[in-house]
């Protein structure tokens, strides 16, 4: 069988979030023994110069701006040459740069979903986030509702509508982010909603296979805290219980991913935080079943 490489930015970045080991991840990722995962499905990560980030001044707008263009250029050039790419973080705060890179490079008349699977709404702004933390605000910043020098941070003229943006496995949140979602009409599906319509696996796949058949393009930005502590316990921000990682995996080798789907994002693996490598060999377990 024929080797596939996927195209590979690390973003050693914790200019987000409150935990410097989150940068680690990349290179932890980029050395890690779990990579023969991926060799048993002849997939082959095709890694660029990891992206090193100053994690000096936490929550710098000067830095997540620089961080953002850079990963930008980088997504923009994948789907331009047609082909799927992948960004492992580091904080979710990398959202604003490799989905405007996306938004830069979509055809015009075309329609682009982001699958957005987290414990957090990442909504808030610099006014309504209780912690100052940049990681919480990609969201906002992807619908072109963030403050002036905020949303000067994401590269981009072109926003997301909220209608093409579904959040999955949400169940931490403030009421600011709810109140700005629901104006904005963005698609929620937090875990009790999940619950009652029959579970993960029936939901997501679902709703997978409703977006592969209904966009021109789509995308996942997968934050490794909507998946339950049990299962994957180095993140840098816990919330209790969330989704199985079985259950995840199982509709992602389910699903299928065509010529439409068009990238990956993982963000928020902390290595410092990580329990007998769990956390480490589920990237490459996720990685595998979608690609």
């Amino acid at each position: 069988m024929k080797t596939r490489k996927i195209s590979t930015l690390g973003v050693a970045s914790c200019v987000g979030g409150p935990s410097s080991s989150c940068a680690r991840a990349p290179q932890v990722l980029k050395q890690s023994s779990y990579s023969s995962i991926l060799k048993k499905h002849s997939i082959e990560l095709d890694w660029q110069p990891v992206l090193e980030v100053s994690g000096k001044a936490r929550n710098s707008l000067n830095i997540l701006n620089k961080q953002s263009c850079v990963i930008s250029q980088f997504s923009q050039e994948q789907f331009e040459k047609k082909q799927k790419f992948l960004v492992l973080g580091g904080d979710h705060s990398i959202a604003a740069g490799t989905w405007a890179g996306v938004m830069n490079q979509l055809p015009a008349g075309a329609t682009f979903a982001l699958i957005w699977i987290d414990a957090h709404m990442d909504a808030h702004t610099i006014e309504t986030s209780p912690s100052g933390n940049l990681h919480g605000m990609p969201v906002t910043l992807l619908l072109g509702e963030a403050e002036h020098d905020l949303q000067a941070c994401f590269p981009s003229e072109n926003f997301l509508s909220g209608q093409s943006i579904y959040l999955f496995g949400i169940r931490s949140y403030e009421a600011e982010e709810l109140v700005m979602l629901s104006k904005e009409k963005v698609n929620v599906f937090d875990t009790q909603r999940i619950k009652n319509e029959g579970g993960t696996r029936k939901v997501l796949q679902a709703l997978i296979q409703t977006i592969s058949s209904c966009y021109d393009y789509y995308a996942i930005s997968l934050d490794l805290d909507a998946i339950d502590p049990e299962d994957a316990p180095g993140v840098e921000t816990r919330a209790e219980t969330g989704l199985s990682a079985e259950n995840l995996l199982a509709v992602f080798k389910e699903s299928r991913f065509e010529d439409n789907f068009i990238g990956l994002e993982i963000a928020e693996f902390d290595p410092g935080h990580d329990i007998d490598q769990k956390t480490e060999k589920l990237v490459f377990e996720v990685i595998a079943s979608i690609f």
